[in-house]
Formats: structure tokens, sequence, C-alpha cells
């Protein structure tokens, strides 16, 4: 079907899947300031404005779109010319990962353009559909007001602590008791204007001689190396490159939660017009890893293979499809037809323990850990005795004992994990993914793939939040 839309002032006629979501076809088209993130309208990563009202557009057919005038964060501002609530967000160190950004941008433009004096609980209220994991809210916030006063045409100082400053004559002193009183200058700043700077409170100048003018930033905020670009949606995380001739990766998981795979037939997925490359077991070395990426000597048991014979949850790797787009690697998958020989579940921390509990990891490869014992579902015991314990007990007003039971808690970043792969000029594996460790990326992938260090190349972008949970090699193996 073709749509007809105006983009950031343009008009554009594209030719369209029924079913793609008008994030994906924005994307396709260059707009990657547009952030891919759930795909359910709950994060708000993906907000665009259609005809000035802030709108998920993973969510949004190309159908509903057609003939609306669409705004996304790559039409408000230019780096020689920021919106003012981009110039906000650079200079109120509202700024974090950067995956955000574009929606929370967005929507307090389109908040702004009907109420021009918001309070906070309406900035906040206008925010509330975008999730950030970074900032808190606080320097958001801060800065949307800042932006409408100025937009109302008021000079408000920039929120302490977050002025930008510069380097401070060694025979000046700041005057501890009121210090946004004394601008000191302006600086230019990544090509853009001059920024009028106050100096933050607290701070004093450095004796002469004690380090060289361009050390003296310990103690006092800065300006972002790259917020600027983050404020203007360019493309600066793992997914936002296009490389030609790029084939597109599913992986087809398991619905049970422990069995073998007694059979496995993927012909017709294979035969499906576009399909490129279709993976078992049956066609990968069992290589025995850990997903960890912490130090080596890895402080865990290797107990994963990229593909296996078992499954051993739900959701546990089953095949790998690779085809020219998506939507046929989504269709390949469901051409995979798996015979499964299902096992006992253990579902219950403690029925893991027993002596006649199903063994998950009774491969021969497994390679256990410090106190790892697999023959009763151990991954790893680890034991800290601080002080007297009974004493303590002894002198005690109360003690309680219960059982506590917590929820399985994942790190949840706004960006999924991504890894996009291809050989360069020098024959080396280039994989470009959202990790916070590249160099353990690297080692543990090596023996997985049957290569030196050397012939691997790990790219590491900025990541959309991680908070340890993209330290974990979950799809790079996938992918290369």
């Amino acid at each position: 079907m073709q749509i007809r839309l105006t983009v950031n002032g343009e008009h554009k006629e594209l030719q369209v899947e029924p079913n793609e979501s008008l994030l994906r076809i924005l994307r396709r088209h260059g707009y990657f300031g547009v952030k891919h993130g759930c795909e359910t309208g709950d994060c708000g990563s993906c907000t665009i404005l259609l005809d000035g009202r802030p709108v998920t557009s993973c969510t949004l057919r190309p159908a509903d779109a057609d003939g609306h005038a669409l705004t996304t964060i790559e039409g408000i501002g230019t780096r020689s010319n920021l919106h003012p609530l981009q110039r906000a967000f650079v200079e109120a160190g509202a700024i974090q990962c950067g995956y955000c950004t574009p929606g929370m941008i967005l929507s307090a433009k389109a908040l702004l353009e009907t109420n021009p004096a918001p309070t906070e609980k309406e900035v906040r209220e206008a925010l509330k559909g975008v999730l950030c994991r970074c900032t808190g809210y606080v320097k958001p916030v801060q800065a949307v007001l800042l932006a409408a006063a100025r937009m109302r045409g008021e000079d408000p100082p920039l929120p302490t602590p977050c002025a930008e400053t510069i380097p401070i004559s060694p025979d000046r002193d700041i005057d501890l008791s009121s210090p946004q009183d004394e601008p000191l200058g302006e600086i230019p700043w990544n090509g853009g204007t001059g920024l009028a700077v106050q100096a933050p409170p607290r701070i004093r100048a450095a004796q002469p001689g004690s380090a060289p003018e361009h050390w003296r930033v310990v103690g006092r905020p800065e300006v972002k190396v790259d917020a600027i670009k983050l404020a203007l949606g360019k493309p600066a995380f793992a997914d936002d490159l296009e490389l030609r001739g790029m084939l597109h990766a599913k992986i087809l998981h398991s619905p049970v939660a422990h069995a073998k795979i007694k059979n496995i037939d993927v012909s017709k997925a294979q035969r499906l017009p576009g399909v490129r490359c279709v993976l078992t077991y049956r066609d990968l070395p069992r290589v025995v890893y850990s997903t960890a990426g912490q130090s080596d000597p890895i402080p865990g048991p290797l107990d994963t293979f990229s593909l296996d014979s078992k499954v051993r949850f739900v959701g546990d790797r089953v095949a790998l499809v690779a085809a020219d787009s998506v939507e046929i690697a989504e269709s390949a998958l469901r051409l995979i037809e798996v015979e499964y020989q299902p096992l006992p579940a253990v579902l219950d921390p403690r029925d893991s323990l027993k002596e006649d509990a199903p063994v998950l990891h009774d491969e021969s490869e497994y390679v256990p850990f410090g106190q790892s014992d697999p023959l009763h579902n151990i991954a790893a015991a680890i034991r800290i005795d601080i002080g007297d314990v009974e004493a303590g007990f002894r002198h005690a007003d109360f003690i309680f004992e219960d059982e506590y039971l917590v929820p399985k808690v994942q790190q949840a970043s706004i960006e999924p994990h991504v890894a996009i792969t291809w050989w360069d000029e020098d024959d080396r594996l280039v994989i470009r993914t959202s990790t916070q460790v590249p160099f353990h990326v690297r080692r543990i992938l090596a023996p997985v793939l049957g290569l030196q260090d050397k012939q691997i190349r790990v790219i590491k972008p900025r990541i959309g939040g991680g908070f340890g949970g993209k330290q974990e090699v979950l799809i790079e193996d996938a992918a290369a």
C-alpha cells in the first residue's frame, strides 16, 4: 500500500506493508531519532508528534498516519540552531544515556505549544509517557521549565549546580555566598552560540601554579561531550546503522521449560524465498562458554552453548534464522517443525536442591566453578561470615526469622540488546553491539566462533541504558 505523509515539513509518498509499524517505516527512511524500544507503546522512546500530538509510533499503523503531518526530533532543531528545549536539556544536564531524550523533548514541545507556562506537576504529567531509567526525571523537568521560561522571554538562571563553567583565573576567588550573582562570560560549544555561564556553589579557584588551566574541571559541572548529538537524535546507538544488503536474524525460542529436541525439521524454512541461513545445534560445534561478561577467570560455571539438543527454560534457543527482512525471518520461524521430549521441570529453587530433583545441566562439557554442583543444580555457593553471629543473637532485643520470596529482577534498560556483525576489509569479524564489556565479548566469543582474539573487533557505541544487564553476552554469538 502507498501512504502520503508530511514528515518534518517534507511531503513523502511511501510504499509500505500493511503490517508494518510507523516506527519501522520511519527508521527505514533514516529517521533514527525515533528510537526502537518496547514495540508495545509502553516506553515512549519512539514518540513522534502526529499533527502536533505526541504518539508512540511503534503502535501506529501506516494507514492511521496517511495524510497527516509528522514531526520527529530531526525536524525541530539543528546543531547551529537548537530548539530551546534541546538547548535546555543540554545545559541543565538532563541527558544521560540519551535514548529517551527525543521522546521527552517532543512530548515537552507538545505541552509548551498549548501551555507556555506549565507548573512542575504539568510537566511531569506530560513526560510520564516516556520512561527514563537514568535521570530520575529531576533534570528533564528542570530543563522543560527552563525552556518554557526562555520561550516566554524570561532569562532565568540555570538550575544550580548545572551551570557550565570556564577555567577560573587563579588570582580570583569566587564569592561563595552568592554563587549565581556573577557571570563568568561566554564560551563557544561545538559550533553553537555562546552560553552564559555562572559559577556553581562551593567552588574556589585553584591556587596559582597548582594545575594547568585545561585541568581545572574537577568538581565543576561540564556540558556532556555528546549532549548536543543526543538532543538532536543523531545516530548514536547500535541499531542506528544500516548496511547495504544487511540480513536480519531471528531466534526460535523454546515453548517448554525442560526438554530434549527429538527432531527438528527446517526444510520448509530453508525453502522460503529470502531466507539465507537456518542453523540448529547440528550445524554448530559444541563449545561451552559463560555468558557472564566478567573478568577472566570467569567467576561462574561454563554452562551455555550457542545451540544445544536440550532446552532448559522457556525461551531457550532452538534455531537461528537469517533472512532478507525481519518479516521473512519471522515467517521462517513459524515453518520450523520441532518435536520435543519433555523432561521434568524445576520450578522452585528449594525443589531443585533435593536428591531426586531433575538435573538441568547433565552435559559432559559443563565446567564447574568453586562450589558449583550441577548434579544438585547449584551454579555457585558463597558463604560470608562477619563477626560472631551467635553473640549477636544473644545481645539482640528481638530476633526475627522468616522466609522471603522475591521476584526475578531485570535491569530493564529502554534500548534492547542489539548486535550487528560484518567482515571488514582486513578479514576481521566486526561486532557492533549494545554492550558494556566489549573486551569480554571478544574474549568469550573467540573460542565459540573458532577465531583468535585479534580476528574479532568489537565496537561499543553509546548504549541506551545498561545497569549491569548489558555485561552479559546474550545475542552477539547468534549474529556472528
